[in-house]
């Protein structure tokens, strides 16, 4: 009698496969959407900061050649060669604090 049970096999393999396909896809398009909004915020923020401290280099060094040359002088004296990195450094290092305390509040608004 063990044909009868055999027969049924692929049937309910298929039901099964079928109800895992189904399920996998939905967790990917609900995953998917939710990571290409999360990307997408996160790329706007940083494009926006880095076009932020482009105009105030830009601005910066604008005021070179507007300003006396005794004032740049002056600030050579006070501000060190390496001030533009040492800026990029605290906002990519703020900006890097500011995603990772949104992600963190978006895992703890899921979970909670």
């Amino acid at each position: 009698m063990p044909l009868p049970v055999i027969a049924g096999l692929p049937w309910l393999a298929a039901v099964i496969g079928a109800a895992f396909g189904a399920i996998f896809s939905w967790l990917v398009k609900f995953f998917t959407k939710r990571v290409a909004v999360t990307l997408a915020i996160v790329a706007l923020v940083v494009s926006a900061t880095a076009a932020f401290v482009a105009l105030i280099t830009g601005l910066v060094s604008s005021l070179e050649y507007v300003l006396p040359p005794w004032f740049s002088l002056a600030v050579q004296l006070v501000v060190p060669e390496n001030t533009t990195a040492c800026f990029s450094v605290i906002i990519t290092a703020r900006l890097a604090r500011w995603a990772y305390e949104w992600n963190v509040r978006i895992i703890q608004y899921k979970l909670f």
